[in-house]
């Protein structure tokens, strides 16, 4: 990773005050815990639903390719409406950007539930249906990440990462058994219902929250004239400006996207390793040790109060993260992916937590809501790309050249092993490698290591 120089003078955020919270201590706990209920009561809802629709869609048309689709529509649908998110959390009170969002997430679920009672609804319909979930949610989650980072001291952003990794992960645990219960029982129509009440909970939580932030969170307070497309652009020619402005965050974005494309591919891929030879039974068991790993490195960063060197944390966690990918990889049995599993997403919970809170304590105020919209693009493209072509890689290259008389059986075959799930096994293990190396590059550049100090922390009006 090439030097970067930096503009501004060296500023310790960890030499420097904490910038008092514009709200009594009691009074913003309290309306960050309104906001974290929400957040949580909106993805229980959207993990709910996207487990029933991909079992309803599997179930109606028996194809993997169908389901992939509606994973694919919900990510694009989500990479294009975060131009408009950066605008509409900058630019509007995000007391009613959020209501909107979710009022129209209502709307929707209300009109696939009534579609299911009458029986007129088609895997078309729920392509859609998914897309615009995953849109709203787009333009929601900016606005709520900048009314938090206004309001939350900035010594607390990383424990408010890992509080919601917390919330991310026992949803993670919760909803599948919770969907398949209702999907048995009430079909796809109890999961709907069950997602409105969700929605119109987190809608009245959130509102409450905002409201009695203030002002000075909910935003809006100057708006120039322009169109919606002319907001959008300017938004993102305003998070554009900033990155130039600061390459080592544009080095970390460009880092972190690198990571986020290894860790995606590797994944997504879980699944199908475990099962060409093994029963769903390993496959169960290695996801659950690993959403408990998640969890823990949650709880590590929401009760740690990590305070400083939040650059080196996220190095250090990536390249573990990395070699515990090399290691499922290599390895053919489930202890060893019980293993890498528990630490690929320990450490990946907590790198999330410091990156989130990194780029809560150095983005603009004014650009905040266009910058953490960037990000997401840039994590939905490479989604996109991994559900593209990362099963393709596996299937139609490294599976039939890591068959027993395949191409690479006499080369890679010889130390790696051939047959069912070994070229799965062998992009694991290509994954980690990349990720590592890319991991010991940034640890030894220097500056990148010191960014918390040599990027200035935002300034708090």
């Amino acid at each position: 990773m090439q030097e970067a120089t930096v503009e501004q003078a060296p500023t310790s955020s960890s030499e420097q005050p904490s910038t008092p919270s514009p709200q009594a201590p009691s009074h913003a706990r309290s309306t960050f815990g309104l906001l974290w209920l929400s957040e949580t009561a909106f993805d229980l809802g959207t993990t709910l639903v996207s487990f029933a629709v991909g079992v309803w869609i599997f179930s109606q048309s028996g194809s993997t390719q169908d389901y992939s689709l509606s994973v694919l529509a919900a990510a694009l649908a989500a990479m294009l409406a975060t131009p408009f998110a950066g605008a509409f959390a900058d630019r509007y009170d995000r007391r009613w950007v959020v209501l909107c969002c979710d009022l129209g997430a209502i709307a929707g679920t209300f009109a696939i539930a009534l579609a299911l009672v009458y029986g007129r609804i088609g895997i078309a319909a729920l392509y859609l249906y998914a897309a615009a979930a995953s849109a709203l949610g787009a333009l929601r989650r900016p606005a709520i990440r900048v009314a938090i980072s206004r309001f939350v001291p900035k010594d607390r952003f990383a424990q408010v990462g890992g509080l919601t990794g917390i919330s991310r992960a026992l949803v993670q645990v919760g909803a599948p058994t919770a969907a398949g219960f209702l999907m048995a029982r009430l079909g796809l129509q109890g999961v709907m219902a069950t997602q409105l009440c969700l929605l119109l909970a987190g809608a009245a939580l959130v509102f409450a929250a905002l409201t009695r932030a203030g002002d000075g969170v909910r935003g809006g307070e100057a708006v120039a004239a322009a169109t919606l497309l002319g907001g959008a652009r300017n938004s993102l020619g305003g998070a554009f400006d900033y990155l130039r402005e600061q390459p080592l965050m544009r080095a970390l974005l460009l880092y972190g996207a690198l990571v986020q494309c290894l860790m995606v591919l590797a994944t997504t891929l879980l699944t199908p390793m475990v099962l060409s030879t093994h029963s769903s039974d390993v496959l169960g068991l290695v996801m659950s040790v690993g959403i408990v790993g998640g969890l823990l490195g949650s709880v590590l960063v929401a009760t740690a109060w990590i305070r400083r060197e939040l650059m080196r944390w996220i190095l250090v966690c990536d390249a573990l993260q990395c070699a515990a990918v090399l290691v499922a990889g290599y390895a053919t049995g489930p202890a060893w992916w019980c293993a890498a599993a528990f630490v690929c997403l320990f450490c990946g919970s907590t790198s999330v937590a410091c990156s989130h809170a990194l780029w809560m304590r150095k983005a603009p105020l004014s650009r905040q809501g266009s910058v953490f919209a960037l990000i997401a693009a840039s994590n939905m493209l490479v989604m996109c790309v991994v559900l593209l072509f990362g099963g393709w890689l596996a299937d139609a290259v490294l599976e039939p050249a890591l068959r027993e008389s395949g191409a690479l059986s006499a080369t890679v075959g010889g130390w790696f092993g051939t047959g069912r799930g070994r070229g799965i096994g062998f992009l694991f293990f290509l994954s980690g490698a990349i990720g590592l190396t890319l991991t010991s590059i940034a640890l030894g550049n220097r500056r990148l290591r010191r960014l918390e100090t040599l990027v200035a922390d935002r300034s708090d009006p």
